[in-house]
């Protein structure tokens, strides 16, 4: 068994770059979904995540199956970063993580196989 992506967030950019928006701005979420383009979240995201406001990528959510092989890792990572849901299963794991955990993961720990197999799936715009 291989770790293999079970779900996400649909539209991550859309999602993560409408969450750093609702704050500061006075339109409606359905307008922030619909007024900007693809570009234009790109540009938002690298600027607020530039700046070290991380918090809205949480909002960007993936949930992995893992191989009972990797058991330590997780353990391991589960005391130094508690913000993932582990659940065991027949052979492995079911693993829950926002998008801004699997960012702090390859700074904390990038030899891990769990966080080399995670971060593929981390959008080249927050690279």
């Amino acid at each position: 068994m291989e770790i293999k992506l079970v779900s996400s967030t649909q539209d991550i950019l859309k999602t993560v770059s409408t969450a750093a928006r609702v704050c500061y701005s006075g339109l409606s979420v359905d307008e922030l979904l619909s007024k900007f383009s693809p570009e234009d979240n790109r540009k938002l995201i690298k600027k607020v995540a530039g700046m070290g406001h991380l918090s809205v990528i949480e909002h960007a959510v993936f949930t992995f199956s893992v191989p009972e092989s990797l058991k330590e890792e997780l353990l391991y990572i589960m005391m130094e970063k508690p913000y993932l849901s582990i659940s065991h299963i027949e052979n492995g794991f079911i693993v829950t993580l926002n998008l801004r955990t699997m960012k702090e993961l390859q700074t904390l720990f990038p030899e891990f196989k769990f966080t080399k197999a995670v971060a593929e799936y981390i959008p080249e715009w927050l690279a």
